[in-house]
């Protein structure tokens, strides 16, 4: 999965985005994750870096060699124990690209989101004690903070995880995260500039009501 995220945020330098974490998790720590990376905001910056190929160095992926890595992706994640209902969508008149699979446990979640990078085994989410807990890292190249004229763009950019849960939450670790008036979702906005200076600014705890 990290390097399907990075075959996207190659555009991180020639346009700004969201990326959007969304999970549904039961009891019984199954549940679904959706991944939306949109650059609807800047479409035609991103359009037209795919046709320069290359932008400040940076080579930019074609239409149809990210075609290619979601189905390479859709591929390897058909092949992991307890994922199923995997999806891929891409939008290339928006640019917005979307990826979806059920999972039925949490070491069946992490697996995928190391399948697309061999070199990292990293524990994304956990249940300890009970809590949900989120242990971000994201592959964003951090030496684009370097780049002063790329700050504006950053700090409108966002990542966002939104978790929902069937239990009611009690208890929230991260300060920044909001809960809903049902208490069944926990929602996070952090900007990217931020977060390329501290991944942990997207870290969270989550308990729970008996």
């Amino acid at each position: 999965m990290n390097k399907i995220l990075l075959l996207f945020l190659c555009f991180i330098f020639t346009s700004c985005f969201d990326v959007t974490e969304r999970i549904y998790h039961k009891n019984n720590n199954s549940g679904n994750y959706t991944l939306v990376v949109d650059f609807s905001k800047s479409w035609f910056k991103t359009k037209s870096a795919i046709w320069l190929e290359e932008v400040d160095g940076v080579t930019i992926p074609n239409e149809d060699e990210i075609k290619t890595k979601l189905a390479e992706f859709r591929s390897k994640s058909s092949q992991i124990e307890g994922i199923s209902n995997i999806s891929t969508k891409y939008d290339f008149n928006s640019y917005i690209f979307t990826f979806k699979f059920t999972y039925n446990s949490i070491n069946a979640l992490n697996s995928v989101l190391n399948s697309m990078d061999k070199s990292n085994d990293l524990v994304h989410f956990a249940n300890i004690n009970g809590n949900f807990e989120r242990i971000a890292s994201y592959p964003i190249p951090k030496k684009i903070v370097e780049k002063e004229d790329k700050k504006e763009d950053l700090l409108q950019a966002n990542i966002i995880a939104i978790y929902s849960f069937e239990k009611e939450v009690s208890k929230i670790k991260n300060q920044n995260a909001k809960v809903s008036k049902s208490n069944k979702t926990v929602f996070l906005k952090q900007n990217v500039w931020s977060v390329l200076k501290n991944n942990t600014l997207m870290n969270n705890t989550i308990s729970f009501t008996p």
